[in-house]
């Protein structure tokens, strides 16, 4: 992670209150910083606060809320550097702004917005979209905090972006004492899709991917040679396969997109449909 800090988002909700222990752990096993960054709108109706709130009020509000988030990043490593940061304006550019100089952002997946019963919230996905560091979403309240020796899953299709999160996903297993679960689904698009061809050969397919998983993590695997990796090629709708290994998992681990979709998408399809499913936090890797 290239930043100096972690940098995580409270608005009082339950999964923000989650995203806290999330974000503190990390911070702590990468020796970096955490900032508990709180961000409000007057025009937006939510809290209770309307266009014409008193500003002694919502900053009396905000500051509680800010102390809520450092008492439970103490919880997780009290000697942990946390600060705290109050912005005008709405939280998703407070927190893309932030992550210009952060290692990670770190979100619930949906907080007091108007669209309380979605899955995933306006914010979480715009910072998803338009983060440039790797974003955290959080997205179950009880998902552990401190799991060491967990399980990280990992989707590859081959892409530079699904490669990136490889790492990403291996650095994570190490720090943790985990193991590693890659993943590669395949699902057939029809005729024209070159893997349905007469002279196709499966085995060689997987042992292709495997071949690429190989090579792209040789360099960690000689730094910590403990790590169990584990790699399965399956057939299938790649987000219902993650979404199935997610499952138990510690963390789900994906780049922003992968091989489909068209030149310029920030977020692939199968990252959003996870955003909303997965089992265990998904971590977004740019």
């Amino acid at each position: 992670m290239a930043g100096s800090r972690v940098v995580v988002g409270v608005d009082g909700s339950p999964l923000s209150v989650a995203a806290v222990g999330h974000a503190a752990r990390r911070a702590s096993a990468r020796g970096l910083d955490l900032v508990v960054l709180h961000a409000f709108a007057a025009d937006l109706p939510m809290l209770g606060f309307g266009g014409g709130a008193d500003r002694a009020e919502v900053d009396a509000h905000a500051q509680r809320l800010l102390s809520d988030g450092v008492a439970r990043a103490h919880a997780v490593d009290p000697g942990l550097t946390v600060t705290t940061l109050v912005r005008d304006g709405f939280a998703s550019q407070a927190l893309v702004d932030a992550s210009r100089t952060a290692a990670l952002v770190v979100v619930g997946a949906m907080g007091h917005g108007v669209l309380s019963r979605a899955s995933v919230g306006a914010v979480a996905m715009q910072v998803v979209t338009h983060a440039r560091c790797p974003v955290l979403v959080v997205g179950h309240e009880t998902a552990p905090v401190a799991a060491l020796g967990g399980r990280v899953v990992v989707g590859v299709d081959g892409s530079k972006a699904s490669l990136k999160a490889l790492g990403a996903a291996f650095d994570e297993a190490a720090l943790s004492d985990g193991s590693l679960d890659v993943v590669h689904a395949w699902e057939p698009r029809g005729v024209t899709d070159p893997t349905l061809s007469p002279t196709s050969d499966w085995s060689a397919y997987e042992a292709q991917l495997e071949a690429s998983v190989d090579a792209a993590l040789a360099p960690r695997r000689e730094r910590h040679p403990d790590v169990k990796v584990d790699h399965e090629v399956v057939r299938g709708a790649p987000a219902k396969a993650l979404v199935d290994r997610s499952e138990g998992a510690a963390l789900l681990v994906v780049g922003s997109r992968g091989a489909g979709g068209f030149e310029g998408l920030r977020v692939g399809s199968t990252t959003l449909q996870l955003m909303g499913r997965s089992q265990a936090p998904i971590l977004v890797v740019h």
